[in-house]
């Protein structure tokens, strides 16, 4: 039997509930009137009238000027005020920090990056995060309209309890950088693994905005991936789902060791450090000899878009998404040639029930700043159903 202390804390949680799902509503779709509110929604006129109100009175909406109508009082139709709404992002990485400040219709504001010959230590990186926020901070009018600090990281992060499991570059073990950035600043902080990071925000206003289930596979350095089923990014028992790189693409003679400790790794070619130690090549240098039509580079080139198209292919036909996302290095490098090729593999490899999935691609890798400041974003407009429970 629930206490009455517990009925007022699920009260109090629904209410949160339904004023995120108004807001993230008013967001991606805005601009939209109250009754369209409440028809997508399903909550009454009077409770969306109060949410509203509660929104107006925080200065979060606006209020555009009514549209006609077939009678009566013309509708208002509401948008979020993000011109006024700020979010710093921190892409850390080995040889440098890059910070931006953002409002939440991206557009920047400042950027600052700070060079870094090496880390030290394990307190090393947040003396650098430090000094870019302290910096961008000094560009913020009123700091009641800065929403938090994201932070994307390459390594495996546990995001609900903010803490970096691994990073070797940063030398970061078990490092919960979360609990010390927000006691620096009073802030929320909010730190996601690149790969993860890029497909929350596709999945927020992105590419893959209208797509309930769909893979991002970044093909960069290294390779990264992320699952999102029925709008949930999967994390996985050890947050490590969508470790695509690590699915095993080669065997025989092109079985390399992985810095994973297996071998034949689909990362041991087709990510651009695996490319250039066991292929001899840059993706900036493939490209040239394909176009002059060298062999090698030609088979080196037919073996790595076998891979990568038989992997995604298999990873299709388990999962069945309705779009594929790829970015990268080597998109941004061979993306003209790879895309057609990998489209033309899977379409023959999948069975027919998976060949409405739709592959996609960013012709240009988004700056990974950038993309922390969509992390804060998408928990400003999340809806916490997972905290709900009768």
């Amino acid at each position: 039997m629930q206490t009455n202390k517990s009925k007022t804390a699920s009260s109090k949680l629904l209410k949160s509930i339904n004023q995120q799902r108004v807001l993230r509503l008013i967001f991606t779709e805005g601009p939209i009137t109250r009754v369209e509110l409440a028809e997508k929604t399903g909550l009454t006129q009077q409770t969306i009238t109060n949410i509203v109100n509660r929104l107006l009175q925080d200065d979060v909406l606006q209020e555009l000027n009514p549209v006609a109508s077939n009678g009566g009082r013309k509708p208002v139709p509401l948008m979020v005020k993000s011109e006024n709404l700020y979010a710093i992002g921190v892409e850390i990485a080995v040889r440098y920090v890059r910070g931006t400040l953002m409002d939440f219709r991206r557009r920047p504001v400042k950027e600052i990056v700070v060079d870094v010959p090496v880390y030290n230590n394990d307190e090393h990186p947040v003396l650098y995060i430090r000094q870019v926020v302290d910096e961008l901070l000094g560009h913020v009018t009123h700091r009641n309209q800065l929403k938090g600090i994201g932070c994307s990281i390459q390594g495996l992060v546990d995001s609900k309890r903010g803490v970096v499991i691994y990073s070797p570059g940063l030398r970061w073990r078990q490092f919960p950088l979360q609990e010390r950035l927000e006691a620096a600043y009073g802030l929320p902080v909010y730190l996601e693994n690149d790969a993860n990071l890029l497909a929350l925000v596709e999945n927020l206003n992105g590419r893959l905005a209208d797509s309930p289930n769909n893979l991002t596979i970044k093909l960069d350095y290294g390779i990264g991936g992320a699952i999102v089923a029925n709008g949930q990014l999967l994390a996985g028992m050890r947050h490590v789902a969508g470790e695509f790189g690590h699915y095993k693409a080669f065997d025989g003679e092109d079985a390399r060791q992985c810095h994973c400790g297996a071998k034949g790794c689909l990362t041991t070619f087709a990510s651009a450090s695996g490319l250039k130690r066991n292929g001899g090549y840059t993706p900036e240098e493939l490209k040239q000899a394909l176009e002059a039509d060298e062999p090698e580079a030609v088979r080196l080139f037919g073996k790595v878009e076998a891979a990568v198209g038989r992997a995604i292919g298999n990873v299709i036909t388990i999962l069945n998404p309705n779009h594929v996302l790829l970015t990268g290095k080597m998109i941004d490098v061979l993306g003209e040639r790879l895309i057609p090729a990998l489209n033309r593999r899977i379409m023959e490899t999948v069975p027919e029930s998976c060949r409405e999935v739709e592959l996609v691609y960013l012709p240009r890798t988004p700056d990974e700043s950038s993309s922390a400041v969509g992390l804060v974003m998408n928990h400003f407009f999340d809806v916490p159903l997972d905290k709900f429970s009768i």
